[in-house]
């Protein structure tokens, strides 16, 4: 998914009616807004977050890496999921690489 602030707004919009997918979604793109707001160099900088909760998520990113890894953590399903994002969006793992 591509971050734009519109399918951020989108997603906010829903509320409390977000499905488990959206809210993923999300906490991803906020992560990303986060670091535009913040004027941060997404190439430069290294990332080592952490979201606690019913859905946890770690973000994590090398410095001089073009590409973070996102750990999702669906605790009442037992589900554990891996994203990779960018600064123009993220992508599930399972969807960009042949296992």
């Amino acid at each position: 998914m591509r971050f734009s602030e519109l399918e951020l707004k989108r997603i906010i919009d829903k509320g409390k009616n977000m499905t488990t997918d959206e809210e993923i979604a999300f906490n991803i793109l906020n992560f990303i807004h986060c670091i535009h707001l913040n004027k941060q160099d997404f190439y430069r900088e290294s990332f080592n977050s952490q979201l606690f909760g019913d859905i946890q998520m770690t973000f994590q990113k090398d410095a001089d890496s073009l590409i973070g890894h996102c750990l999702v953590n669906i605790k009442k399903d037992e589900i554990v999921l891996d994203y990779l994002f960018t600064e123009n969006g993220f992508e599930f793992l399972l969807d960009i690489v042949d296992v």
